[in-house]
Parts: C-alpha cells; structure tokens; sequence
C-alpha cells in the first residue's frame, strides 16, 4: 500500500454507472522501489483508459478508484481495456500480482451502487464483475450484442441479492473468534448445503476459506494503520491464536504480519 491521497469530482444525475477499480490485495507484495515504479505505469494506465472512455473520478487513492460513467458500454469497454493494459504493466517476477478487480454496478443512490460494486471487487473471484441491470444496459445501448461471457461476469439477481444478504450479515459477525459457518444457514434463509454452493460460486473458495480471507484482509488494513501490535491486531480479526493468525497471513500474503508492518506500514 502506499501514500493516500484523495480527488473529488462533481457528478450529476445523469452520471449513474459505477465503477470501482480495486488493487490493494496485490500491491502490498511489492518492495518500495517497485512499488513506486509499478504504481506510477498503473496510474498513468488507468488515468488514459478513463479519459480515453469518459470516465469521470469520484474518489481514488493507490489501490482503488470510485468512478462514474454515463454511458454503460464506455464503462464495460475501459474495464476490458484496463484489464488487458494491466498484464503489460505489472512485474513479471510474481505472477501472484498480476490481477485486479473491476465492479459495475447501478442502484438508486451512489452509496448504494459503491457499495454493491465494492462487494463484488472483495468477494467475487472473477476480475471483472457486473450486475445483471448492467447487462441489460449494454446489450440495450448495441442492439442485443451480448457480453463475453469469458471476459467478464455477470451476477444473476439472485445472485446480487444473496451476496447483500451474505456481506450484510457477515460484517456483523466476521471479528467473532466464536463465530461457526453453520450459523450463516439461518440468517440467509438457506439450508447449509446451499450456502456452501452458492459462496463456493461466487468466491472460488468454501465458507470457512472466504471468513478467513475476510478477516486476514481486514487484518492488513488495520497493520497497515498501525491499529494495534499482531497480537491486537489477531483478536481485534477474529482470530484466537497470534500464531495461527501468523500462519495464515503468511499463507496468503507471502510475508509475516511484523515484516509486513516493518516493510510497508505507513
């Protein structure tokens, strides 16, 4: 991760697709020297395809962009054309990095349309994520051209609903060390062999895998601001042990929670 810095941009009614661009899961793998150089190529790149397809930038920082756009194809056609600018700018030395994540979505308010469009950047697993709404949009705007299935996915409205649903309930739950995956049946109003295909579908990885992602990336952040030393830091996400936590974030990110505070914390 690197410096925050923030732009603000006036947007009107008319502007009501979003997208959001998330690269933070990646970027921390990098030294400082090829950070600096990898972030300035991801910028500039990112900057050229949003003017390129008039995106306008609500809110950005190093690892993510909250942009709108008024025409929906503009917005499915920059984030193909940044997916493919991606794998041409990213280091070659760790293939682990070489993804990103791109939501778009439209709902009523722009806090709700970020919001959805975040969630499927965190939890989806495939790069490029779009609600079924969006869809419509674009094969509407090019006559019934349908969207590549292979390059980008599209959530099913029951689909949308149940990852509302399953983020809603899980942000109130996630840091509870007591927590078991088969309390999540209940409150999704789903049988437990349900919510295991259908977070299997969405994320890649069965329930247990994803709360423990969950909580390693809420872990990362909170090193990264300096909310606590490890062991804090291993209760405040949920996990009993300081060392099965280290275990884990090394597992995922590579390094150990201390060398990653020492090497990358602001």
């Amino acid at each position: 991760m690197g410096k925050f810095f923030l732009m603000e941009y006036t947007t009107n009614s008319n502007q009501s697709y979003l997208m959001v661009i998330e690269t933070s899961d990646y970027l921390h793998r990098l030294e400082a020297n090829q950070f600096n150089l990898f972030t300035q190529k991801l910028h500039n790149s990112i900057y050229k395809s949003l003017q390129k397809f008039n995106g306008k930038i609500i809110r950005h920082n190093d690892n993510t962009y909250l942009v709108s756009f008024k025409s929906v194809t503009n917005a499915v056609l920059c984030a193909l054309k940044i997916q493919s600018n991606f794998k041409y700018i990213t280091p070659k030395f760790d293939t682990s990095i070489r993804k990103f994540k791109v939501g778009i979505a439209q709902l009523n308010t722009i806090k709700e349309a970020e919001l959805l469009a975040t969630r499927m950047c965190e939890v989806i697993k495939d790069p490029i994520v779009i609600t079924s709404e969006i869809k419509k949009y674009y094969e509407t705007e090019n006559r019934n051209t349908f969207i590549n299935k292979e390059h980008i996915r599209t959530l099913s409205l029951s689909e949308e609903q149940f990852l509302i649903t399953l983020m809603d309930f899980v942000e109130t739950v996630w840091n509870d060390s007591n927590f078991s995956i088969d309390k999540l049946s209940k409150p999704l109003k789903y049988s437990t062999s349900q919510v295991y295909r259908k977070i299997i579908a969405l994320t890649g990885n069965p329930p247990s895998v994803f709360i423990k992602n969950f909580r390693l990336n809420r872990a990362l952040n909170l090193i990264h601001k300096h909310k606590g030393n490890i062991t804090d830091i291993a209760r405040q996400t949920g996990f009993k042990s300081a060392t099965y936590f280290s275990k884990c974030f090394k597992d995922k990110f590579g390094v150990t929670p201390k060398t990653y505070s020492k090497q990358h914390a602001i």
